[in-house]
């Protein structure tokens, strides 16, 4: 695994963010209790809006279908003030049908997916109810072609909800998420990331969803570009095979650093590691003792990776997390200037050239911007670009013009020139 990679994975994430107000709130005027169990979250405006007069559907009224076909209903209660819960069925298969037929606008309806299991069971029923009795063969098909195309939109953001929440729930163990399930990392399921970003409205949350998106993004390309160097696998097994036979657990892990401090933690090696992780912990059958001993080995390779990582990455990760642009110029004066030798310096404090740390963001944004033609994972470019990015360009931006073209020579580069 190489030390961009690391560096964006490394990047934190918060915790799940509040979703905008749904689109379906915006068929009927009101919900009842008995419809919706939670407060609504403010926002400005839903995203669509319907024709949604009272008049329009009237209490008990008979839905009536696309070709004109009256279609009896069974006596329901009120699930809102005017409305029962098939009247609004109907107005989303309208809706579906008509106003917005293209499945890429059904998605900025299913990705509300609490707010949307509410109707599902209905709205698949009300579409097999509908075609049934359908005189007109045309509508009738369309019918049974929505039902079937909203389900298999349905399931597939269902599967995306589900890697989002494991991912949410074990944000640290990205790589081991990756390597169980890489078939589910798919192009779909970046632009699910990207459409869930657009329903909220914190930009906080929003940057939050793009920072995961891009750990996603790097864990995924490092997996595969493991995965091609199929001939060190037999020396990374080797290796593994060594770690797993040391006498004890302590020896396991002195090993592991002592790869790491030799540069021999390769990406293939940590793949192993990871995918014995992965499989420890969801093992119903392996014993709580070997999957302790994975955990420790695998928090041990974690931490040797990040003990070898290059200063300039250490200090590019510190400079990125300072959110006021001032500041995050004199941090960055600081790391270029540290001062006299004879004076106090701070132990823990990282110094480099300017020329150094613009040479590893060029190549971190080269490497963001990289693979843009793989069919597989390239909607993830499509995303809003993160803050990271921004903040990374600004400082490539901020060292050309006031080090690189104005010529200032630095303390630090005074002392490399004299070395």
């Amino acid at each position: 695994m190489n030390s961009i990679s690391f560096f964006v994975m490394e990047l934190p994430i918060s915790t799940k963010p509040v979703l905008s107000n749904s689109p379906f709130l915006s068929f009927i005027p009101t919900f009842s209790t008995t419809l919706l169990h939670t407060q609504r979250p403010t926002k400005t405006a839903p995203i669509f809006k319907f024709n949604t007069c009272p008049s329009s559907f009237p209490p008990n009224a008979q839905a009536t279908g696309i070709s004109g076909v009256q279609v009896e209903e069974e006596p329901e209660l009120e699930v809102a003030e005017g409305y029962t819960i098939t009247q609004i069925c109907d107005k989303i298969i309208d809706l579906f049908l008509n106003e917005k037929p293209k499945s890429k606008d059904w998605r900025k309806y299913l990705v509300f997916r609490e707010e949307w299991k509410k109707y599902r069971d209905r709205f698949y029923n009300r579409c097999r109810t509908r075609a049934d009795v359908e005189t007109n063969p045309v509508f009738k098909q369309k019918l049974n072609e929505l039902g079937r195309k909203v389900k298999k939109i349905d399931d597939e953001m269902e599967r995306h909800t589900d890697l989002l929440k494991e991912i949410q729930d074990n944000p640290t163990d990205i790589n081991a998420i990756v390597t169980k399930r890489r078939k589910d990392f798919t192009g779909e399921f970046f632009r699910h990331l990207t459409l869930l970003s657009e329903t909220y409205d914190s930009l906080e949350d929003r940057d939050a969803m793009a920072r995961l998106g891009a750990r996603c993004l790097s864990a995924v390309s490092a997996y595969d570009n493991t995965i091609e160097i199929v001939d060190t696998f037999d020396t990374a097994q080797s290796k593994f095979n060594d770690i797993l036979n040391s006498s004890s657990l302590d020896a396991a892990c002195e090993k592991i650093k002592s790869l790491a401090k030799a540069k021999e933690l390769d990406s293939s090696l940590v793949l192993f590691i990871n995918t014995a992780w992965a499989s420890a912990k969801e093992s119903t059958t392996m014993k709580n003792e070997v999957k302790e001993i994975m955990y420790h080995i695998y928090k041990t390779t974690k931490s040797s990776l990040r003990s070898i990582a290059p200063k300039e990455i250490k200090l590019l990760k510190h400079l990125l997390n300072i959110t006021d642009p001032e500041e995050r110029f004199s941090a960055l004066a600081t790391a270029f200037s540290p001062g006299d030798e004879r004076e106090a310096k701070d132990p823990n404090a990282l110094y480099t050239t300017p020329k150094e740390l613009h040479k590893w963001i060029k190549m971190m944004l080269d490497t963001y911007h990289l693979n843009e033609e793989e069919t597989d994972i390239r909607e993830a470019k499509k995303m809003t670009q993160p803050v990271v990015i921004q903040r990374l360009f600004i400082l490539k931006e901020t060292i050309e013009e006031e080090y690189l073209e104005r010529g200032i020579k630095t303390d630090t580069d005074a002392k490399s020139d004299e070395s």
